[in-house]
């Protein structure tokens, strides 16, 4: 299989299988590999690794090819910080604009993430959780800003490796379900506020589970590089 639906096949793959601890921060990637898991052609892989590579999830390298990018703490803060700005434009813009349609699609959604997390298919309740952010951006009708917020919600696999796969560990459905009440009353302001306070609890819980890991290992205290290893 060829074409951009391809591309997008193989991009979902690696980062599932990020999502999923299947595989490391710092793996190479095979190509061939990925051609018989995804079912892409060469091409769409290659062209699905320049798109990995552009939302810095993947580094290429002449002698080396592909790898699993690693996310410094720096790199993950500024992540969160950049997702609470462009998020906030966002979610003034749909809080003024919202339809019946719109909040329709947000009410489906959430219920649709509500049942995924309720019935503990935590990989569909990861995908879903992601996907609410990127709905909410598409919503706003921007696709510049919808970009950004793709852009910047397919870097966070890398900073969610080192997490357990636990119910109340992921993006929270309940905020989730407080940020579409907020832009149902055409709050934005409030939508913004509940957004950057649910960001700042999952960056928390992301340097919570990253310190406990380099904890295990002794990285802390033996002076090592405390980002995430190869596997």
């Amino acid at each position: 299989m060829s074409g951009p639906e391809a591309e997008e096949r193989v991009v979902s793959a690696v980062v599932e299988a990020i999502l999923g601890h299947r595989i490391a921060p710092g793996t190479r990637l095979i190509e061939r590999e990925l051609a018989s898991y995804a079912g892409a052609s060469r091409s769409a892989i290659r062209n699905g690794l320049l798109t990995l590579a552009h939302a810095g999830l993947v580094e290429l390298s002449p002698n080396k090819g592909a790898t699993i990018a690693m996310c410094s703490p720096g790199e993950a803060r500024q992540i969160f910080e950049a997702r609470i700005v462009i998020e906030a434009a966002v979610l003034d813009i749909v809080a003024h604009t919202l339809n019946d349609a719109g909040r329709a699609r947000l009410d489906a959604f959430i219920d649709e993430e509500s049942t995924a997390y309720e019935a503990g298919r935590m990989e569909e309740a990861r995908h879903l959780s992601r996907r609410f952010h990127l709905l909410v951006a598409e919503l706003s009708g921007n696709d510049v800003l919808t970009g950004f917020v793709r852009d910047l919600i397919n870097r966070q696999p890398l900073l969610s490796w080192t997490r357990e796969a636990r119910k109340s560990r992921f993006c929270g459905n309940e905020a989730h379900q407080r940020i579409a009440d907020a832009l149902a009353r055409g709050d934005g302001a409030e939508a913004a506020r509940l957004n950057t306070e649910h960001l700042r609890e999952l960056e928390r819980e992301l340097r919570t589970d990253r310190d406990s890991a380099i904890k295990s290992v002794g990285g802390d205290e033996a002076g090592q590089d405390p980002r995430p290893r190869p596997a």
